[in-house]
C-alpha cells in the first residue's frame, strides 16, 4: 500500500528522473567510446522509460492506493503479458527491456538490494536473462561468455555482446541454469553449441583451437599496417571510427590507415555550457598529432535526434530523428557551428584535415557551408584549405551523390541512418532491431548509386557506419565501388585481412547480382555460399 496519491506519485517521478539520469550519462560514455549500438540500445531504453501508456497505467495504480512501486511494476508486467501473447517472438524479446526499466525504477525506488556476481579471471556468466544494464555494469575484462536461459538472437544483450565482442548463447532453455558455480564449460557461440562436461580431451582441444584464433589474431596485427590491397591489386582504405586523441593512438597500434570518422559529440556532452574554441582546436589537434602523419576526417557536431545537448535549449519534437539534427542545427545555432568551424581551420597541417558534415539532405546546404567554410578562411588569413566531405545518411543525399561530388572532395555513408531512414524503421525502436539491415537490396542500390554519382566527378566514397565493420557486408561493399572503410580500432587487423583475401572484380561482378535479390536474409544467404570465409 502507499502512502498517498501524492507522495507515491513524487516519488515514481524522481526514481523516473534518476533513472533517465543514469540512462543518459550511459548513452554519454558509449558515444565518447563510439559504441553505436549500446548508444542506440540506451536511447530505445529511455524511450520505454518515458511510455505514456506506461506511465498512465502506473498512474492509476497509485490512485487506487498502490505504492509508487507496485504500481510500476503492474504496469509493465502488464504490458509485458501482452508483448508475450501477441505470438511475435521479435516482441516477446522485448520483454527483457520493459523488465530492465522495472528493476531500474525500483533500484531507484528502494536501493540495491542484490549483489554483484562473483567473477572469475575468464568468466562465463549464466543467467535466466540478463538486463543490458547489468551488462554494461560489469568489468568487461573478466566476462569471457554468456549463457542464457531466455532471450533471443534479436535481443539487446545479444546485440550488445556481439558489439563488446563477447560470445553468447542465448535462449538455452531451463538446461542453461542447471550449470553450476564453478564448473568448466566449453562455450562455442560460431557454432551455437555449449558442452557442460568436457573431458579432459575435448578441453585440450578447445584450449588448442582457442589458441589457434588467438594466432590468427596475432597473425593479422603482425601485418596489420601493412597496405589492405585485393588479390587483383585494388587498394582499400581502412580507417577507424573514434572519439578522442586516446582511440586515435589505439588506431595507429592495430593498424588504421588514418581516422574515417572522428565523431566531436565527445566535446560537447556531459556539460552544462559548449567548449570553447580553443578547447575544441586543442582535441582536434591532439587527434592529428596522435595519428604520426596520417589524415583525420573530422565530422562537424551532429547533436539532435538521440544525442542531446541540454544547453542548447533543442526544442522538444514528435520525431526527432526527423527534425533538427546534424548541419540543421548546425545552421540553427550558427555562432557554435562558426566557432566549431574556426577550430578546425586551426590545426596543423590543414593538408592532413578532412571535414566531414552531417545530415546533408541537397547541394544547397553544402554550397552554403563551404562558402562559410571558405570566409572563415579568409578572415583567418589561411593560405590552405581542408577538403569537405558529405555524409551520406538520407536518401536525397544518396539519389543526388552527383551533384553533391561536384562541390564535395569526397563522401562517406552513414550506413546507421541510412538504413533507418531508407527502412523506414528507427533504429531506436525495439521492437525493430532485427529488421534493420545494412545488406537490404534497397539500401545497396542507393549506395550503388551514390559511388557511381561520385565518380563521375573523379571522387571517391567510403563507409563510416556499422556496416563497415560486418564482414559479410566487406565483399558487397567493395563490388559496389567503395574505396575506404572506417571500423572500430580493434577490428582494423581482421578487416585488412578479409580485404586481402578477395577479389574486387570477383566482388564486382557478385554484387551487382545481388541487387537484384530481394531481401536481406537472400543477401546475406548468397554471401554465405560466395565467400564463407566473410
Amino acid at each position: 500500500r502507499g502512502a498517498g496519491a501524492q507522495a507515491e506519485r513524487a516519488a515514481l517521478l524522481d526514481a523516473q528522473a534518476a533513472v533517465r539520469a543514469d540512462i543518459q550519462r550511459g548513452i554519454d560514455e558509449a558515444l565518447r567510446r563510439g559504441a553505436t549500438a549500446e548508444s542506440d540500445i540506451f536511447a530505445a531504453h529511455l524511450a520505454l522509460l518515458d511510455d505514456p501508456e506506461l506511465l498512465a497505467a502506473a498512474g492509476r495504480g497509485i490512485d487506487a492506493g498502490l505504492s509508487a512501486g507496485l504500481a510500476a511494476r503492474q504496469s509493465i508486467r502488464a504490458q509485458c503479458e501482452v508483448l508475450a501473447g501477441l505470438g511475435n517472438q521479435l516482441l516477446a524479446e522485448r520483454v527483457a527491456d520493459l523488465k530492465d526499466i522495472e528493476r531500474q525504477l525500483l533500484r531507484a525506488l528502494y536501493g540495491d538490494a542484490g549483489s554483484a556476481p562473483e567473477l572469475f579471471d575468464e568468466s562465463i556468466l549464466v543467467a535466466d536473462d540478463l538486463a543490458p544494464s547489468e551488462l554494461t555494469r560489469l568489468p568487461r575484462g573478466k566476462v569471457a561468455g554468456i549463457v542464457t536461459a531466455a532471450g533471443g538472437a534479436s535481443g539487446h544483450v545479444a546485440i550488445l555482446a556481439r558489439a563488446m565482442g563477447i560470445p553468447a548463447l542465448v535462449a538455452c532453455g531451463p538446461a542453461a541454469l542447471t550449470l553450476r558455480h564453478g564448473q568448466q564449460l566449453i562455450l562455442d557461440a560460431r557454432a551455437g553449441l555449449a558442452n557442460p562436461q568436457p573431458d579432459a580431451a575435448e578441453l585440450a582441444a578447445a584450449r588448442a583451437q582457442i589458441e589457434q584464433l588467438a594466432a590468427r589474431l596475432r597473425s593479422m596485427q603482425a601485418s596489420a599496417s601493412a597496405p589492405a590491397i585485393t588479390q587483383d591489386g585494388v587498394a582499400i582504405e581502412v580507417a577507424v571510427n573514434i572519439a578522442n586523441a586516446d582511440d586515435a593512438r589505439e588506431g595507429v597500434a592495430h593498424g588504421a590507415d588514418a581516422v574515417g570518422l572522428l565523431r566531436t559529440e565527445f566535446l560537447f556532452i556531459d556539460r552544462r555550457d559548449a567548449p570553447t574554441e580553443a578547447e575544441q582546436t586543442a582535441a582536434y589537434q591532439a587527434v592529428l598529432d596522435a595519428l604520426d602523419g596520417r589524415n583525420a576526417i573530422i565530422r562537424t557536431l551532429d547533436v539532435g535526434g538521440d544525442k542531446d545537448v541540454p544547453y542548447l535549449q533543442l526544442p522538444p519534437e514528435p520525431n526527432p530523428a526527423l527534425g533538427l539534427r546534424g548541419i540543421r542545427a548546425g545552421f540553427a545555432y550558427p555562432e557554435m557551428l562558426d566557432n566549431q568551424l574556426r577550430a578546425l581551420l586551426a590545426v596543423k597541417p590543414l593538408a592532413r584535415l578532412r571535414i566531414l558534415v552531417p545530415m546533408i539532405a541537397d547541394v544547397g546546404e553544402l554550397i552554403r557551408l563551404r562558402e562559410r567554410i571558405e570566409q572563415l578562411a579568409v578572415e583567418m588569413q589561411l593560405a590552405e584549405r581542408p577538403q569537405l566531405g558529405v555524409m551520406v545518411e538520407v536518401p536525397s543525399a544518396a539519389l543526388l551523390a552527383d551533384q553533391l561530388a561536384k562541390h564535395a572532395d569526397f563522401l562517406s555513408i552513414g550506413s546507421n541512418d541510412l538504413t533507418q531512414y531508407t527502412l523506414a524503421m528507427d533504429r531506436c525502436n525495439a521492437t525493430l532491431a532485427a529488421r534493420i539491415d545494412s545488406l537490404h537490396p534497397g539500401l545497396l542500390r542507393l549506395i550503388a548509386i551514390a559511388v557511381e554519382g561520385a565518380k563521375r566527378h573523379g571522387k571517391w566514397v567510403g563507409v563510416c557506419g556499422a556496416m563497415a565493420s560486418d564482414p559479410q557486408a566487406v565483399p558487397v561493399l567493395l563490388g559496389l565501388g567503395v574505396a575506404e572503410l572506417s571500423v572500430s580500432p580493434r577490428l582494423v587487423p581482421e578487416v585488412k585481412s578479409l580485404v586481402r583475401g578477395l577479389s574486387q572484380r570477383q566482388c564486382q561482378s557478385e554484387a551487382e547480382r545481388l541487387l537484384g535479390l530481394s531481401s536481406a536474409q537472400e543477401v546475406r544467404g548468397r554471401i554465405v555460399e560466395l565467400w564463407p570465409a566473410a
